[in-house]
């Protein structure tokens, strides 16, 4: 009987987030005939699909039990080195135009990103600093090494050829499709390997996992490095996306991405949650709601307000989800 009182909410619990955002899709649609478009979803899936990179990499973190406060300083920083790296090649009036010049800025971000994922990664794993004040200093120390290497001046990549808004196929756009493929790859790796079966048994409990003989050490440190990667490469197509790298590219995204995980069904605490479906869910319903109230004319400080709120339902259905104890 206690159990089939309970199964309300625990259905609401664990489902909740598809059934809200069916509601909001509905709601929007109804408000506006343009929501439902083709082009509108297609656009949404496009602006989606940097953020859905960042959240990848963020999963392997909290699934550690851990967290990356530094993720947009990070994009940044990375996209910066790379504008940086692109004004050199093309100071000679030349434009980016090549698939494998693509190739290497985006690599170059990915390496920057990792490079910063390597770091947080080292101290939280051999020094043991506790990974929200490792990463907070991190996210002051990209953020400033970038304006130090700009100068604090925009620096434009759609002038130098570098932009995504024109690269698609089929009518979708090759943000998503680079999206799609790290999702699949990413959800194999975290479900299907050796390494992602360890992290999720050693995110339960860490003590447990190293008597068991898992290196969780090495482990910690792998999930910073691919999250920190993930977010270099989502700063370079963030910046190809909206055209430059400005000082507040990705300000404040780690508010954006660490929800959209948790949304999807990543625990804040550690062992528990899958990158499909349960990712795609949580990026797309932060977004489709910041969507939805564009197209309505909202108030751009309702976004703040929806975010916050977004932020605190995240935490609070994970917290009554959590039935061990706090680390």
């Amino acid at each position: 009987m206690g159990k089939a009182r309970r199964s309300p909410l625990e259905f609401a619990l664990k489902y909740g987030v598809y059934t809200i955002f069916v509601v909001i899709v509905i709601i929007f649609g109804l408000s506006n005939k343009n929501f439902l478009s083709t082009s509108n979803i297609l656009l949404l899936l496009e602006q989606s699909a940097p953020i859905m990179i960042g959240v990848i990499g963020m999963t392997f973190v909290m699934m550690d039990g851990g967290i990356d406060i530094s993720a947009g300083s990070n994009m940044y920083l990375s996209a910066a080195v790379s504008a940086l790296l692109m004004t050199r090649m093309t100071a000679d009036g030349s434009l980016i135009t090549s698939a494998w010049q693509y190739i290497l800025f985006m690599l170059v971000s990915l390496c920057v990103g990792a490079l910063i994922g390597f770091f947080n990664g080292l101290m939280i794993s051999r020094f043991r600093i506790v990974p929200f004040i490792v990463t907070l200093i991190t996210t002051s120390i990209a953020r400033g090494l970038g304006m130090f290497f700009t100068d604090m001046k925009l620096i434009i990549v759609n002038n130098m050829g570098f932009k995504f808004n024109d690269k698609s196929f089929l009518g979708i756009s090759l943000l998503v499709y680079i999206a799609v493929a790290l999702l699949i790859l990413f959800h194999c790796v975290l479900r299907y390997t050796t390494y992602g079966c360890q992290l999720k048994a050693q995110g339960n409990n860490h003590e447990a996992a190293q008597k068991l003989g898992i290196n969780i050490t090495r482990n910690t440190l792998i999930s910073y490095v691919l999250c920190g990667a993930l977010c270099g490469l989502a700063g370079i197509m963030l910046a190809g996306q909206s055209g430059g790298v400005p000082t507040s590219l990705a300000e404040g995204y780690e508010f954006i991405i660490i929800p959209s995980a948790v949304l999807g069904g990543i625990s804040l605490f550690g062992g528990k949650g899958s990158i499909l479906p349960g990712c795609i869910i949580g990026n797309l319903l932060i977004n489709t709601i910041v969507n939805g109230l564009t197209m309505m004319s909202a108030n751009p400080y309702v976004y703040t307000i929806v975010r916050g709120v977004i932020i605190f339902i995240a935490v609070m259905v994970d917290s009554l989800n959590y039935k061990g104890e706090i680390r």
